[in-house]
C-alpha cells in the first residue's frame, strides 16, 4: 500500500509541475462590472430577436429621424402662430393707433378749415363799411352804395374762390336792405328776422348757434339745396342788424377725405351735429361701391349710437359688425365744432400684413416638411441597409460563426461600427480559444482532484482498518488487567491464608512458585501486549501524519482550482462585456459567457466546499495526533507499570527460595507483602484506566476516521459533477466556429 501511495504522490506532483510549466502569465485586464442576468442554460445558441420576432415599424430608424427633424419643425409651427398672434396683435395696435391719428388729424384739419371759415365771418360781422350799409347810411349817396356793393361782392368772391372748403357766403341784413350772398347777384330783400326766428336755439329762442347743417329759409330764398352745403357758420354783426353765413362745401370735405388712406374697402365719413355725413368709400381700382346713395353708414347704426353713448373722450375705437363683417371702428369729435369724423376700416386690412406673415410661415414649414421627409428618408435608406448588412453578419456570429468580417458602406460612422464589430469577433475568437485552453486544463484539475479523492479514501480506510486492530487491542488489554486483579486478589487471600496458616507454607510453596510463574506469564503477556499498543500507536500517528500531508497537497490542488476559476471568472466577464458592446445580437454568446461564469461561480463553491472539508479534517487530525500522543504517553506508563509488575514478580520468586530457608521471615513479611500487594492492585487498577481510556481515545479517532470516509465521498462527487460540467462546458465551446 505504502508503494502505491508514493506513486500516486509521485503522479499528482509531476501533474501539477506540467500544469504550473503550461501556465502563461494572466494578462491585465479592465473588468468592468455588468448587470447580471439569469442565464438560460441551452446546448445551441440559437438566434434572438424582437418581441415580434421583427423590429416594430412605429418605432423604427425612419420613423425616429423623420420624428427628430419634424421636432424642430413643429417648434417652428409653434413659433409661427405664436409670432403670427404677436405680430397681429402688435400691428393691430399699431395699425389701430395709426387710423386713430390719422382721424384725429383729419378732424384736426377741419376744425383749422373752420377756424379759417369762422375767421372770415369775423370779419364781415365786425367790418365798419358793412355796419354803415345795414345802418342805410349809404341810401343818400348812391354812388357810393354802388361801388361799396360792388367791393364787397367782389371781396365776397374772392374769398370763396381762394378757400375751397366755401361753398358760397352770404351776408343776411333786416327788411329794406338787400341780401349780399354768391349765390345770387341782387334782387332779394334782407330777412333777417324771418332767418332768426327758423335757426335761433336757446331758451327764448333769442341766440343763434355759430355752427349749423340746414338753414331751409335761406335755402329757399336763395335757391340753395343741402347738397350745395354740408355745414354752415353764422353769426350776428356786431350792431345786431345782420347775419354772416359762410356755407361749407361739401365737394372739398369728399375730396379731402378720399386723400386719406386708410386701407382697401375702408369707409370715412363726417358727421355734422343734425346727423348729417358725408361718406367715402375707399375702393381698389375697378371695384364698384356696393352703398346706396342715400344710405346712412354712421348715423342711425347700432354700433354708433352705443359707442357714442358709452364715449368718455373725444376719440377711440372699437370693433364693431357692419353688414355681416367685422369692422374696426374709429371716432374723433370736434369739441369746438361739434362735428365728428369716423371711420370703419374692415379687421381684415388691420390683420392682412400679419396673414401675410402666417401665409409665408404656412408656406415655409410645408416646404421644410417635404424637405425633412426627402432628406430623412434618403439618410433613413444609408442607415437601414447599413443596418440590415451588420445585423445579417451578427446573426452570423448568433450562429456560433465568428469567421464573418463586418462591412458597411459611405463613409460615415457606420464604417467605425463595422470595423468595432470586425474586432469584437476577432477578439470573441480569441476569447473562445482561450476559454477551450482553460477548459482543457480545468478538465485536467478535475482529474487529479478525483485521483486525490480516490488516494485520500484509500488513507481513510487504512486509518479505520488501524482503529479497528487499536480496539480489538484494548480490548484484550482490558480483560488481562482484569485477569491481573483477579489473580492479585488471589495473591492477597494466600498471602492471608500464609500468615493464618504458616504450617502450611511449606506445603504450598511448590503451588504458590507454579502461580508466580504463572503470574509472571500473564504480566509478561501484558508487556508484550502494551508493546504491540505502542507499535500501533506509533502507526496511528504516522498515518495521521500521512493524512496531514494529503490534506495540504488537497489544499494546494484546491488553490489551483482557485485559480482557474478566478481566470474563468474574468473570461466570462470579459466576455459578457464584449456581448454587452454587441447588442441585441451579442445574447447568444452572452448566453455562453454566463455558462462559463455559472460553471466557474460552481467550481469555486465546490473549491471552496473542498478547502472547508480539508480544514475540517486538519482539525480532526491535530485532535487525532494529541489523542494519539497521549495515548503513547499512557501506554509508556502501562508499560512501565508492567515491568514494575515483572520486577515484582521476579523478587517475589526469589523470595521464594529464600522462604523455605526461613519460614519464620514469612510470618514478619506477611504485612509488607500485603502492602506491595495493594500497590500492585493500584497499579493494576491505573493500567485498567489508561487501557479505558486509550479505548475512548481510540473511538474518536475512528469517528474523526468516518467523517474524514464521509468527507472523501462528498469530494469524489464534487469532482463528478466538474467532471460534468466540464463536458457541458466543452459542448457549448465546440458550436463556435473559428
Amino acid at each position: 500500500m505504502s508503494t502505491n501511495v508514493e506513486k500516486t504522490k509521485k503522479s499528482l506532483f509531476a501533474g501539477k509541475k506540467e500544469k504550473a510549466s503550461q501556465k502563461k502569465p494572466k494578462p491585465e485586464k479592465k473588468v468592468t462590472k455588468i448587470p447580471k442576468e439569469k442565464a438560460v442554460k441551452t446546448k445551441t445558441p440559437k438566434k434572438t430577436s424582437g418581441r415580434s420576432g421583427k423590429s416594430s415599424k412605429l418605432f423604427s430608424i425612419r420613423n425616429k429621424i423623420v420624428v427628430c427633424f419634424l421636432v424642430p419643425i413643429v417648434f417652428m409651427i409653434i413659433i409661427g402662430i405664436s409670432a403670427y398672434q404677436k405680430s397681429a396683435e402688435g400691428l393691430s395696435e399699431k395699425y389701430t393707433d395709426s387710423t386713430l391719428q390719422t382721424v384725429r388729424m383729419t378732424t384736426e384739419y377741419l376744425e383749422m378749415t373752420c377756424d379759417f371759415i369762422r375767421s372770415e365771418g369775423l370779419k364781415y360781422a365786425y367790418d365798419d363799411d358793412l355796419r354803415k350799409y345795414f345802418l342805410g347810411m349809404f341810401e343818400d349817396n348812391p354812388v357810393d352804395k354802388l361801388n361799396f356793393l360792388t367791393a364787397t361782392k367782389s371781396n365776397l368772391l374772392s374769398v370763396q374762390t381762394s378757400n375751397p372748403f366755401i361753398s358760397h357766403m352770404h351776408i343776411i341784413p333786416k327788411e329794406g336792405v338787400g341780401l349780399l350772398s354768391t349765390k345770387l347777384s341782387s334782387g332779394v330783400d334782407g330777412f333777417l328776422d324771418e332767418y332768426k326766428e327758423s335757426v335761433a336755439s336757446g331758451e327764448g329762442r333769442r341766440s343763434i348757434p355759430q355752427w349749423i347743417d340746414s338753414h331751409p329759409v335761406l335755402d329757399e330764398k336763395v335757391k340753395e339745396t343741402q347738397q350745395d352745403y354740408i355745414l354752415s357758420f353764422q353769426m350776428m354783426s356786431q350792431s345786431n342788424n345782420a347775419c354772416v353765413v359762410i356755407d361749407m362745401k361739401p365737394l372739398a370735405i369728399t375730396n379731402f377725405l378720399k386723400e386719406i388712406d386708410i386701407g382697401d374697402d375702408s369707409i370715412i365719413g363726417f358727421i355734422t351735429p343734425g346727423g348729417r355725413e358725408l361718406v367715402v368709400e375707399q375702393l381698389e381700382d375697378g371695384e364698384e361701391s356696393t352703398l346706396a346713395e342715400d344710405e346712412n353708414v354712421f348715423v342711425d347704426q347700432e354700433f354708433y349710437n352705443e359707442v357714442m353713448e358709452q364715449a368718455v373722450s373725444d376719440s377711440g375705437t372699437a370693433e364693431v359688425e357692419f353688414r355681416g363683417e367685422k369692422y374696426l371702428f374709429i371716432y374723433s369729435r370736434s369739441a369746438e365744432v361739434d362735428f365728428t369724423t369716423c371711420a370703419l376700416v374692415p379687421m381684415r386690412v388691420v390683420t392682412s400684413q400679419a396673414m401675410e406673415i402666417r401665409n409665408m410661415t404656412i408656406g415655409l414649414v410645408l416646404l421644410a416638411c417635404v424637405i425633412v421627409v426627402i432628406v430623412g428618408i434618403f439618410i433613413t435608406a444609408g442607415i437601414e441597409n447599413n443596418m440590415k448588412r451588420i445585423s445579417r453578419k451578427f446573426g452570423d456570429v448568433a450562429q456560433g460563426d465568428l469567421t464573418v468580417t463586418v462591412s458597411a458602406k459611405g463613409h460615415d460612422e457606420f464604417q467605425d461600427l463595422a470595423g468595432s464589430a470586425t474586432n469584437m469577433i476577432t477578439n470573441t475568437k480569441k476569447l473562445v480559444n482561450q476559454v477551450s485552453n482553460a477548459t482543457g486544463e480545468l478538465e485536467v484539475s478535475a482529474q487529479n482532484v478525483g485521483q486525490a479523492s480516490e488516494l485520500i479514501h484509500e488513507y481513510s480506510q487504512d486509518i479505520t482498518r488501524a482503529i479497528g486492530e487499536i480496539n480489538e487491542g484494548m480490548e484484550e488489554q482490558s480483560r488481562h488487567a482484569q485477569e491481573c486483579v483477579e489473580k492479585t486478589d488471589v495473591l492477597s487471600n494466600e498471602m492471608q491464608e500464609v500468615s493464618r496458616v504458616v504450617e502450611r507454607v511449606e506445603k504450598l510453596v511448590d503451588e504458590t512458585e507454579g502461580m508466580i510463574n504463572k503470574g509472571m506469564e500473564i504480566v509478561q503477556v501484558l508487556g508484550d501486549r502494551a508493546g504491540e499498543t505502542t507499535k500501533m500507536t506509533a502507526k496511528v500517528s504516522d498515518s495521521i501524519e500521512s493524512l496531514r500531508k494529503e490534506s495540504a497537497i488537497i489544499n494546494s490542488f484546491v488553490g489551483t482550482i482557485t485559480e482557474i476559476t478566478e481566470q474563468t471568472n474574468l473570461l466570462s466577464l470579459n466576455a459578457s462585456i464584449e456581448a454587452a458592446r454587441a447588442g441585441e445580437a451579442g445574447r447568444g454568446f452572452a448566453v455562453v459567457a454566463e455558462e462559463i461564469r455559472k460553471l466557474a461561480d460552481d467550481s469555486a463553491k465546490a473549491a471552496g466546499e473542498i478547502s472547508n472539508n480539508v480544514a475540517n479534517i486538519t482539525a480532526q487530525t491535530q485532535n487525532s495526533v494529541d489523542n494519539a500522543s497521549q495515548a503513547q504517553a499512557m501506554v509508556e506508563l502501562q508499560t512501565k507499570a508492567v515491568d514494575e509488575v515483572i520486577a515484582v514478580f521476579r523478587e517475589m520468586q526469589a523470595r521464594m527460595g529464600q522462604l523455605i530457608e526461613g519460614l519464620k521471615d514469612i510470618a514478619a513479611s506477611t504485612e509488607k507483602a500485603d502492602g506491595e500487594r495493594s500497590a500492585a492492585v493500584a497499579a493494576v487498577k491505573n493500567i485498567s484506566d489508561i487501557i479505558e481510556e486509550t479505548a475512548g481515545s481510540a473511538e474518536t479517532v475512528n469517528d474523526v476516521a468516518n467523517k474524514l470516509l464521509e468527507h472523501v465521498e462528498k469530494l469524489s462527487n464534487t469532482a463528478s459533477v466538474l467532471d460534468e460540467n466540464m463536458e457541458g462546458l466543452k459542448n457549448e465551446i465546440s458550436v463556435f466556429k473559428i
